[in-house]
C-alpha cells in the first residue's frame, strides 16, 4: 500500500458550449480541474503512526535482530542501554543515551508501524 499527499485546490474550469438539454443549462460548461498549490503555499504534514504494537511482541523482534531485551517494572530494557516504555495513554516512548543502539532500536519500532 502507497499513500502521498496531494495539495492542490479545485477550480471551475469553462470548456466549449454545449447544447441545450433537460439535464444542462444553455451556455458554457463547469469542469471541475485539480490544480497544484504553489510550494510556498503548501503547509507540513504529521506523520500518523497506524498500529498498536505490543512490548511483548516487540521483545520478540529486538531478540531475533540480536539485542538483548528484558522486562524490568513494566520496562523493556534492551542492550541495558534503552528503555522501551508505555505511558499512560498507551504510547510507546523511548529512553537512553542517543547513539548506534539507540538508532537500531528505535528504527526496529517504526518498523512496526505503518507511517502515514
Amino acid at each position: 500500500m502507497e499513500l502521498a499527499w496531494v495539495d492542490a485546490q479545485i477550480s471551475l474550469d469553462s470548456v466549449e458550449p454545449v447544447a441545450v438539454t433537460s439535464s444542462t443549462q444553455a451556455g458554457m460548461e463547469a469542469v471541475p480541474v485539480l490544480d497544484c498549490l504553489p510550494a510556498d503555499k503548501v503547509s507540513s504534514h504529521v506523520s500518523v503512526f497506524i498500529n498498536e504494537p505490543r512490548l511483548s511482541d516487540f521483545k520478540q523482534v529486538l531478540t531475533r535482530a540480536g539485542i538483548s531485551a528484558e522486562f524490568s517494572g513494566g520496562v523493556l530494557v534492551c542492550n541495558d542501554v534503552v528503555a522501551v516504555k508505555k505511558n499512560e495513554s498507551g504510547r510507546i516512548g523511548l529512553e537512553g543515551a542517543l547513539g548506534k543502539e539507540y538508532y537500531r532500536v528505535r528504527e526496529l519500532l517504526y518498523q512496526q508501524y505503518a507511517i502515514v
